[in-house]
Order: structure tokens, then sequence, then C-alpha cells
């Protein structure tokens, strides 16, 4: 399962289900209203920044920066640093830009959060840094918060769900040192209970994702699969035909190629007709520019109106 499968539907059942990411994820008291996922970019880096969650709080507005990774890498802690830098100086910029219609306003602060998926036996710290000042000088550089789900067990994701009043953890069942099929069909249970229908559906997208990723136990998913409907099958395009498409090209062109056909396939299943032969061209482009992940989450949050729309040649919407 590669990394950029599971971010792509992490990033997309928390844009679907912002406030039980908020409710997760973020670190105060009080109630909290998500208001906007930013999407906003770093002109000098050419980097698009989509992964905070604005949300107030009782203390006031702050960013919520969630990472997901498969494994502690070398380069996580860099990871966190860049964005959350990346991050500060785009909404720096922005507020600038708005200073002559409201001279008071501030960036609100960033609160990252890293949340591992699977690793090394030994327990986290809590927090984790990237420093830029030397050792024996004060730190300078961004710390953030480390969630290792992976070494929960399914009581203790059920008990957070509980009393934060967010089903989110759940996802993460599938992951736990101890889960096994009866204890995760308890938990599909809980899900069925408390989500509408709706979360429901993509609360079970990425908890069957996330099932498959589990190499100990056997048949997670078809406990997932068993409360879930067939559009799971649509949501897991890019993990399932698009893996299996790229494995049997064995190339940088193959795998572009096999994930074209893969989303080809999903937009005409959304618009209920064929893609002419200028919007296949428009789709290649686009999946060239902006990468299947991007495009992924397009042919999942628009409708087929807007998805036309999207496809429609020299559109640069």
């Amino acid at each position: 399962m590669a990394g950029d499968d599971i971010d792509l539907i992490l990033r997309h059942v928390s844009r679907k289900l912002p406030h039980a990411v908020a409710r997760a994820l973020l670190d105060c008291e009080g109630p909290i209203e998500p208001l906007e996922w930013v999407d906003t970019q770093v002109t000098s880096r050419q980097r698009r920044l989509d992964r905070a969650l604005l949300v107030k709080a009782a203390e006031g507005k702050r960013l919520l920066h969630v990472e997901w990774a498969r494994t502690m890498t070398r380069d996580v802690s860099w990871r966190m640093f860049e964005y959350n830098t990346l991050t500060a100086l785009a909404l720096g910029d922005e507020a600038r830009a708005r200073r002559g219609t409201n001279p008071d306003e501030r960036p609100p602060r960033i609160e990252s959060v890293l949340v591992l998926l699977a690793g090394r036996d030994e327990p986290w710290p809590e927090q984790g840094v990237y420093r830029t000042s030397p050792d024996d000088r004060p730190f300078s550089g961004v710390s953030f918060r480390v969630e290792p789900v992976y070494q929960r067990t399914v009581a203790e994701l059920v008990r957070r769900a509980t009393e934060q009043g967010s089903p989110f953890w759940l996802i993460f069942a599938p992951l736990t040192r101890d889960v096994d099929a009866d204890k995760l069909a308890q938990v599909m249970e809980i899900l069925r209970a408390q989500c509408s229908a709706s979360e429901l559906e993509e609360l079970c997208a990425a908890m069957s994702v996330l099932a498959e990723t589990n190499d100990r136990v056997k048949g997670l998913g078809d406990v997932v699969a068993s409360v879930g409907s067939g559009r799971l099958v649509m949501q897991n395009w890019i993990f399932r035909e698009g893996r299996k498409e790229g494995r049997k090209e064995g190339r940088k062109e193959g795998r572009l190629q096999g994930r074209l056909e893969t989303l080809a396939h999903q937009f005409e299943r959304r618009l209920g007709r064929p893609l002419t032969t200028p919007e296949r061209q428009t789709l290649a482009d686009r999946l060239a520019k902006l990468g299947a992940i991007r495009v992924g989450d397009v042919v999942l949050d628009r409708s087929p109106d807007e998805l036309a729309r999207w496809l429609a040649p020299r559109n640069e919407g």
C-alpha cells in the first residue's frame, strides 16, 4: 500500500468530516467550531497548502495541521517543520495584504499533529521536534504532537471517541495492537449506532483502506465491507485499480497511464457517459500537472455538473 494512497483517503475523509477531525485532534478545551480548510499557496515555492483546518476555539482561531505517516522516517520531522513554516509564511502574506481593511488582524497560530500508522514497539514521546537552533542554545524550530495510533488498543480508541465526541478515532481501529475480527465488528456496530449513513460511508471507506495495511491480522477488510456499501469501491479506486495498474506497467509512464485509465473510468461513472476526446486530454494534462491525489479529490468531492465543467477544454478553474 503506497503512502500516497493512504494520504488520499485520509485527506478525503478529513475534508468530509471536519467536525470529527477537529474534536479528535485539536488539543484545547471548550467548544470547537471548524470554519474551513485552508487552501492557499506559497508562490515562491509553488506549493499548495491544503492540509490545515481553520478552527474557532475558546482561545481564538487556530490552524490544525495534520500529517499522516506510515512510519517515522528520517524526513518526517523535516516535513512537519517545512509545512508548518510555509503555512505561517502564507498566512503572514495574506494578513499583510488585508492589513488596510483590518490593521489589527494577526495570523492564527498553528497546531501540528503527526498521526503515525505503524512503526516501532517502543513508545513515542508525546511531542516531536525539528530543531533549527544549536543544541546548546534555547530551542528554536517547530514542535508537533505525536499520535501513534497503531500502539493504542481498540478500547483506548473507543474511549477517546466517546470522551471527545468524535468517531474519527475509530477509523484507526484496524491498526491497533490488539485488533481482531470480533473487536473490529464491535467497533463497526458502535459506528453504525452513532453515525449518519453518509458519515458511516466515509469512515468505512477509510477503514477498509487501513485494514489492508495490517499484515498481522487477515480478514479485517471483510469486516468493514460488511457494514459499508458498493460506494467503497469507488472511493478506493486509487489503492486498488490504480495500484494494480501501476505494478503491471512497472515504469513511471506506465503508472501514469494506469492511473489515467482508472481516473477516466471513475469520471465516466460519475458523469454517466464516456469522456470525449478533449475531456480525456484535459484529464491527462491535469493529472500530469496536479498529481493523482488532487485529481482524486476532484472526482470524489465534486458533483457531476462540476466535473463536466472541470474537464471542459481551456477551463483553468
